[in-house]
């Protein structure tokens, strides 16, 4: 698996261990970062995107690519990771928020799921681990025909949505109740019925590490519940069910003092930022070690699946 940092605002070349352990190519987008960060029109997304193209160039290699970049106020950058896989596949989601708001005039971390359910490419969608901004004011905003049909699946931490139309949407906690960590079993249950869907393509994951609580990651956002080792029971639960064909992964949720360019963004961030007491020093230390334990985790398993594949003749 190939390893890469998207910096765009510090947070990842502040994690020395990181760096030195896995020697990830860094490369440097810090210019467009307080451009994007949390929201950005369509049109600069659009060169922001062409900018993408011209660093990484074509999506040509034969082996996945894990992606780190920084804060959860750039989820949005997914969608343009998501834009250049060529090959259907199923995606992953794992986030505290649901990020697919609709009829919102600008592109905001908040709403790239949407857009990203439009993509050709993207099959079946599972948002897994998430509470907040579900079934509150904001349900106005999802996508209730993608809800209803299916093609997005959700599956929360540890509570049933049912407030609105969620009646009507079938969804199931991953936790059995809330007292009960994940477990392999319980995952199998849930997701016994989507084998043949998650064995027909590779999977892509995005996992925003604000669906963990406080205590594993340092977020610029409300931290979710789930704990990192449940965390990890659910990327070995998925990938076993994709038969390991991982088409590839983006990592963020690191927290970093938000720098924004212009108004518009201050804006955002003064209004829907929740107010955080944070040491910056301890965020990367935290951050750092639960990013260690991702990446291992998912090199093991890629590690192990290529060693069970068939030789070709």
């Amino acid at each position: 698996m190939h390893i890469r940092v998207l910096d765009l605002d510090g947070a990842i070349p502040r994690q020395e261990t990181l760096l030195n352990r896995f020697q990830p190519f860094v490369h440097d987008l810090r210019t467009w970062g307080p451009r994007i960060r949390l929201g950005c029109r369509f049109r600069r997304f659009a060169r922001f995107e062409k900018s993408l193209t011209g660093i990484l160039g074509n999506e040509e290699k034969s082996e996945p690519v894990l992606t780190l970049y920084g804060s959860g106020d750039f989820h949005h950058v997914s969608l343009a990771l998501l834009r250049r896989q060529r090959c259907p596949f199923n995606l992953l989601v794992l986030d505290n928020h649901p990020d697919w708001m609709r009829a919102i005039p600008f592109l905001h971390c908040g709403t790239w799921l949407y857009h990203a359910a439009r993509l050709p490419q993207v099959q079946q969608i599972y948002h897994v681990g998430g509470n907040v901004d579900f079934d509150n004011s904001f349900r106005r905003l999802a996508p209730w025909p993608l809800l209803r049909s299916g093609r997005v699946r959700v599956f929360p931490a540890k509570r049933y949505f049912r407030r609105g139309r969620w009646s009507g949407v079938a969804n199931e906690p991953v936790r059995q109740n809330i007292f009960t960590p994940v477990t392999t079993h319980r995952l199998q249950e849930l997701f016994d019925s989507h084998r043949s869907q998650l064995k027909s393509c590779p999977l892509y994951i995005s996992l925003d590490k604000d669906v963990m609580l406080a205590g594993d990651a340092t977020v610029n956002w409300d931290s979710g519940h789930l704990t990192l080792p449940e965390v990890i029971t659910i990327l070995q639960s998925f990938i076993a069910l994709a038969n390991g064909s991982l088409l590839g992964m983006d990592v963020l949720g690191d927290w970093s003092a938000v720098q924004t360019r212009g108004i518009f963004r201050r804006y955002l961030h003064w209004t829907e930022h929740p107010k955080l007491a944070i040491e910056p020093a301890e965020a990367n230390r935290l951050n750092e070690r639960t990013n260690l334990v991702l990446l291992n985790t998912v090199l093991q398993l890629q590690t192990q699946e290529t060693r069970h594949q068939p030789l070709v003749a």
